[in-house]
């Protein structure tokens, strides 16, 4: 159904779900608890990737005794896991809010960031990423494989887009959702995470980064498999570069 067909809220919260069962109900409170004592208006876009268990299920359950408090959308994709990035895309597009934010069932992201992240938005950014590098964030949670890539990865990005950025892989981050939607998403794994953050930079807008600390995950499995994800962050990267350097658009 078109936007114009719904009503629009500020915010979109995408919550991408593949067997999560053990996790789902826990953080649809968290969100309900955090955004019902906002002043913007806020939906839920649970996304559900074909999942085994009874992930489905437990979000309709949820969605029947809280849906009269909190504006929650269940959707099922109907193509069998394409991957994180092809979950959120389908999840930002079936949103309606001015903003949009990924937020993990997992519960590992800070999500008592997002009121000051929507300020951030408010003063005119582009998007604000949750930083878990900079001086004032906690990057202790982080397993020392995503380290040691991060490491890297961020040495590519400077070259890539000429400029040192704190954190552009990790997904916790708001953005303008109508916005990214015209320049495009294409990624299918996590590596949308840097996707937006790029072309964020690239149209030339103001990107904030806010210190967090992003936590454990205390039940089920990661889904981030290096030897499948490597190759798409490499490809952003390339792009970015060509795109910056007006060799080869982007968007």
């Amino acid at each position: 159904m078109p936007d114009d067909d719904r009503q629009r809220v500020d915010l979109t919260i995408v919550i991408p779900c593949l067997n999560e069962q053990e996790n789902i109900t826990s953080i649809l409170d968290q969100v309900r608890d955090l955004v019902t004592a906002q002043s913007f208006t806020s939906e839920i876009v649970v996304v559900d990737d074909q999942s085994d268990d009874s992930t489905v299920e437990y979000a309709k359950r949820w969605g029947k005794e809280w849906g009269h408090k909190c504006r929650m959308t269940l959707i099922t994709r109907p193509l069998r896991r394409r991957g994180y990035g092809a979950v959120v895309r389908y999840g930002v597009a079936h949103g309606t809010g001015r903003y949009c934010i990924f937020v993990s069932a997992d519960a590992v992201d800070p999500i008592q960031m997002i009121p000051r992240m929507y300020e951030k938005m408010e003063q005119g950014c582009v998007m604000v990423q949750c930083s878990r590098y900079l001086s004032e964030g906690d990057a202790s949670t982080i397993p020392f494989k995503y380290k040691f890539f991060q490491f890297f990865f961020r040495r590519g990005v400077r070259i890539a887009l000429g400029q040192k950025i704190p954190d552009s892989t990790y997904a916790f981050k708001m953005f303008r959702r109508r916005e990214m939607m015209g320049v495009g998403l294409s990624q299918n794994r996590f590596s949308i995470s840097p996707e937006i953050t790029f072309k964020s930079i690239l149209t030339g807008g103001e990107v904030a980064y806010l210190a967090g600390a992003q936590g454990t995950r205390e039940r089920g499995v990661s889904k981030f498999i290096f030897r499948k994800e490597g190759p798409g962050f490499l490809y952003c990267l390339l792009r970015a570069f060509l795109h910056r350097h007006n060799l080869i658009y982007w968007f």
